[in-house]
């Protein structure tokens, strides 16, 4: 017999018993999960950005994806939202607006899942150039001190702050606030460590930075 044809019929009969044994296994097994009836199961998945360039921010309207997913309905009961994944390569981005389709092949589901809708079925991403700016602390003071008293003075320290953002959110913004002091009823000066809050949830601090605010309370 030629060699290659005796090494061949001697991996094919090699263990042949537990071969048989997972070949109808997975016969009878793929028999019982098509010999049920199909359900369909509606998820909300997270969005992931692969391959994300560096220095750059990546803007769309939503970060979640609704998926329809169909299965036998032993499988479907089983299904977690964590087996199901979105995710969008963004190897070849480029400055400006992008629309990328959505089909099966950006999904991950369960062995046995299949997928009949996504929604959206398209997305419109928006790439522009990290950007950095100092801008100044404003104390953020509610109340009034006692009746016979007034503020003479609010000073920070640091006064200023350092944020990053997309360039077209960045650039309206020229200063900042502080988490609110009260000085109601206050006869003497007070002064306070504060944490500091940027409204515009794409614009943030690049440290987690505090300012020291005082208020200088004085006689009238």
């Amino acid at each position: 017999m030629i060699p290659w044809l005796r090494y061949f019929r001697n991996l094919l009969l090699r263990n042949l018993q537990l071969k048989v044994v997972s070949l109808t296994l997975a016969i009878l097994l793929w028999t019982a999960l098509n010999s049920e009836p199909r359900s369909e199961i509606g998820l909300r998945v997270p969005l992931e950005f692969r391959n994300s360039p560096k220095e750059v921010e990546v803007l769309g309207e939503t970060n979640t994806v609704d998926v329809r997913l169909s299965a036998s309905s032993s499988i479907v009961k089983r299904i977690d939202t964590s087996e199901v994944t979105a995710s969008i390569d963004l190897s070849d981005w480029a400055a400006g607006e992008r629309t990328y389709s959505l089909s099966e092949s950006n999904l991950s589901v369960p062995f046995g899942v299949a997928v009949t809708k996504i929604t959206p079925n398209k997305i419109r991403l928006r790439f522009e150039k990290t950007e950095r700016k100092i801008v100044r602390i404003q104390p953020r003071i509610l109340g009034k001190p006692a009746g016979d008293h007034i503020v003479t003075s609010i000073a920070c320290e640091p006064d200023k702050a350092e944020l990053e953002g997309p360039a077209s959110h960045l650039a309206p913004v020229e200063w900042i606030s502080t988490d609110s002091l009260d000085v109601s009823g206050r006869s003497s000066t007070i002064s306070a460590r504060l944490h500091l809050y940027v409204e515009d949830p794409l614009v943030r601090l690049t440290a987690d930075q505090e300012t020291r605010v005082e208020v200088t309370i004085t006689p009238k």
